[in-house]
């Protein structure tokens, strides 16, 4: 749809044409594009002429890459087909390229050879497609092929034409009350973006009599609207992506008196869209007047964004939160959400109004201190958002808070923009470190890209070169420094545990998972030798909960004096750096040692005691609330599944020749009390999650050094494998058939394909299930028989054919529907084929 010349005028028209086409000009001709073809030899130059100034001008030209033909400038080993043509009158001029049989590829050049632009698959499919802004001049053209000569031979036309109905439609003039709006869908064959062609566009106008704040909405369900707002005096005023609510696009500001131009684009290109995307454009004015005296109006106040974060680890953005508007929202005027986004991450929250008084003006909320104002005030519900960025480079953090009415419907929204840098990796102050007797210089640069780049020099010689591992020893020293030695009696496992002035005499060679494992098992062997429980359980002495109760006393006890002999060592140690002293690898590597075994192992430990302990003092005992609550806690960080086997593994690992005893007391010891089976698997999961997350702890110091900084944290010492622990468990269907299956020490229940009994199974005869898998590996099947006497007895025979029958096996011949029972404990033999 063309301007109305009888509302605006040709002059008025023709300004904003020029300043469009200027600020495009500008944009995609002016940067001085110097990208020139390569050097070969000249191919023949295919001249089409003029292309005329009516509407349906078109210079057209057919051909076929025959893989015999000149070279391409740009593809190697590519055919080409080079053209010339001249364009008298500026305008939009598109180029097309298509072929049914090849993949197209388009260079346009200006009259020196100069490269303007290329395009793939810009036309959808296959074929190639450029779209620009020409001045008067003479442009040449190559037509080649992405696949090159080996796809073969191919038939291509070339088209190229201006571009009609890319004209601004214009939409009248804008006035209190009446919105201007549109509609449109962009498709493939959309003009471009007068910014960047290879986004659909579509163009507006529109007029200000007087001046008014305007907001501008571009919605769409399908694509991700991005709005310009040009002036035609004063070019480019504004841009946005994602200002409206999700990826809606909003414009709001002042404008003067005059003529405005609205592009509405999307952010995805032509070849990205797999289908066409509705959109629809809303230009209100806003009665200020009215806005100011109708009530409440929320905003973001302030947004507290730190200056820089490392990729791939999660920062806090703090924010100030206010009604700044003459009357309260109450809940009838709908809900509040706030929104923080970055690229590919987001946190969000929603805030509930006081049903009573509503949110009063005036009344501001902070998530911390640092985003206070003098009036604001803190609210639970107003807490810092958690955001992680994984790409390092220049990047953004978009606050917003929206207001929603009862529909879901977006009527107001309100937004900060900041910046941040994402590092690559973590930055070091410039400090000193020994390794092996000798000081090192640790620092870093950080250029505008966010590229993090650690420096290791001999202290005293910058020139001398480094070994890599000496230089991994250095910054994983410097990095135990910042990291671990501030706050390192805060840290929320250790931060109530007891100190004392004995040092420690306890060895952690290093913080692995295996190492962490061998450690425990040590003090696990100890403790229950101690107890008595193993003599006991071997001469038929059932086990007495409160004598468990007593063993995790003991255990907490002793764990609590080891920490306290770690503590010691630790605070020498920072005192020795807090006094100007280099810190030792050796000193780092200790800590760190220390550190996971107190967070993992000794810990977890301690809490179990205190829970027996709260448990013999609270007046319900075990039932009381906040005993059972205790009790949850440490079940959750029991909760990786660990159980016999991991602990069978453990043991095995210090040589033990009972461990296989111990592994059977364990069972008996969870059964009298539960709480000591979930300490026991705290410290196991813990443990065995230590080798990943100690990975995560240094993954960030230098990136470029991961391989010999992890090198530097694993252990020489392999755990045994365990053999699988199990128990068959069966119950009776409706139809009368048995259903087996197995149930691992950690509680994981594994069904075979093949695991049913008839209820006319033959008396005597072994049937057996498909094979049991743990994890993908096959480890055997169930056997199942029927005996006389109308019970079932079940066993297990493993992949090689060895028959394993648990203690407890027979099951009753009235079995109640629907439940599980379940078989003693079997310990399966390892084997490597099945038979």
């Amino acid at each position: 749809m063309s301007i109305d010349l009888t509302r605006i005028g040709t002059r008025a028209i023709l300004a904003l044409s020029v300043a469009v086409l200027s600020i495009v000009t500008v944009t995609l001709l002016g940067s001085g594009v110097s990208t020139t073809a390569q050097e070969t030899a000249t191919c023949q130059v295919i001249d089409l002429g003029t292309l005329g100034t009516g509407d349906d001008s078109t210079l057209e030209a057919e051909g076929r890459w025959t893989t015999e033909d000149c070279d391409s400038s740009f593809h190697l080993d590519s055919d080409a087909h080079d053209y010339q043509f001249t364009v008298e009158e500026g305008g939009r001029i598109r180029i097309e390229l298509k072929s049914e049989e090849a993949d197209s590829y388009l260079y346009l050049l200006d009259s020196d050879g100069n490269r303007i632009t290329d395009n793939d698959d810009g036309s959808g499919q296959l074929d190639a497609r450029i779209e620009r802004d020409l001045v008067p001049g003479v442009y040449s053209v190559e037509a080649t092929t992405v696949g090159g000569r080996r796809q073969g031979a191919a038939d291509f036309s070339l088209t190229i034409s201006r571009v009609v109905g890319c004209e601004p439609e214009h939409l009248g003039t804008l006035e209190l009350g009446t919105d201007l709006t549109a509609t449109g869908t962009w498709t493939l064959d959309t003009c471009g973006s007068r910014f960047v062609v290879e986004h659909p566009a579509f163009g507006y106008s529109f007029e200000m009599a007087t001046g008014g704040r305007v907001r501008i909405d571009v919605k769409s369900e399908e694509g991700d609207p991005v709005l310009s707002l040009i002036s035609a005096t004063a070019g480019l005023i504004s841009a946005n992506d994602d200002g409206g609510e999700r990826r809606n696009s909003r414009i709001e500001k002042y404008l003067q008196p005059g003529l405005y131009f609205v592009e509405a684009t999307t952010y995805l290109e032509r070849e990205a869209r797999l289908a066409s995307g509705d959109f629809e454009l809303v230009i209100h004015l806003i009665d200020e007047e009215e806005r100011q005296e109708s009530g409440y109006q929320l905003k973001i106040e302030a947004s507290v964004v730190p200056d820089h974060a490392v990729a791939g680890e999660p920062y806090e953005v703090h924010y100030r939160i206010g009604n700044v508007g003459n009357g309260p929202m109450t809940e009838d005027h709908g809900t509040v959400d706030v929104y923080a986004i970055g690229p590919r991450a987001w946190d969000h929250t929603e805030l509930t109004i006081d049903p009573e008084i509503g949110w009063l003006p005036g009344v501001s909320y902070h998530s911390d201190d640092i985003a206070a104002s003098n009036t604001s005030v803190e609210s639970d519900q107003v807490s810092a958002f958690e955001l992680t960025i994984n790409q390092s480079g220049p990047s953004w953090v978009w606050l917003a808070v929206v207001i929603n009415d009862e529909s879901g419907e977006e009527i107001a929204l309100h937004s900060q923009w900041s910046e941040i840098l994402i590092l690559s990796g973590r930055t070091f102050e410039e400090t000193t470190v020994s390794v092996d007797g000798a000081e090192y210089e640790v620092s870093s640069e950080t250029d505008e890209e966010g590229e993090v780049t650690v420096l290791v020099s001999a202290a005293g010689d910058a020139e001398a070169e480094v070994e890599s591992s000496t230089r991994a020893k250095a910054i994983y020293t410097a990095g135990a420094e910042a990291e671990l030695l501030p706050g390192l009696f805060d840290r929320p496992k250790i931060a109530a545990l007891p100190e004392s002035e004995e040092q420690a005499t306890i060895s952690v060679f290093d913080p692995s998972s295996q190492t962490l494992l061998m450690k425990f098992a040590e003090g696990y062997t100890e403790a229950v030798a101690a107890s008595g429980l193993l003599e006991a359980v071997e001469n038929g002495e059932s086990v007495n909960p409160v004598t468990v109760e007593d063993l995790l006393i003991s255990n907490a006890e002793n764990a609590s004096e080891q920490f306290a002999t770690l503590a010691a060592s630790w605070r020498h140690i920072q005192e020795g750096v807090g006094d100007g002293e280099a810190l030792w690898f050796t000193q780092a590597l200790t800590i760190h040692s220390q550190l996971s075994y107190a967070e993992r192992v000794v810990a977890p430990m301690v809490k179990a005691g205190e829970i027996v302990d709260a448990a013999r003092v609270a007046e319900d005992g075990w039932d009381d609330e906040d005993v059972q609550s205790m009790v949850g806690d440490i079940a959750g960080d029991a909760s990786c599944g660990a159980g016999a086997s991991e602990l069978g593994a453990a043991l095995r690992s210090v040589g033990l020749d009972s461990a296989d005893e111990l592994v059977d007391l364990d069972a008996e010891l969870r059964v009298a009390l539960p709480l000591y089976g979930s300490a026991i698997d705290a410290v196991l999961c813990s443990a065995s999650a230590a080798d990943s997350e100690n990975a995560d702890f240094i993954a960030t110091w230098s990136p470029s050094d991961a391989a010999e900084l992890n090198a530097l944290l694993e252990s020489a010492t392999e755990l045994p494998a365990s053999p699988p622990r199990l128990r068959v468990i069966a119950r009776l269907s409706e139809d009368g058939r048995i259903e087996h299956g197995v149930e691992f020490d950690g509680g994981e229940q594994v069904m075979p394909d093949v695991r049913h009994l008839s209820a006319d199974a033959s008396v005597g005869i072994w049937h057996t299930s498909s094979v049991v898998e743990l994890g993908e590996e096959p480890i055997g099947k169930i056997r199942t028989r029927r005996l006389e006497d109308g019970r079932l007895e079940v066993g297990f025979v493993n992949t090689g054919g060895q028959v394993v029958l648990p203690d407890i096996r027979y099951l009753p011949a009235e079995m109640p529907q629907g439940i599980w029972l379940r078989s003693g404990q079997i310990e399966v033999p390892e084997e490597t084929t099945l038979e």
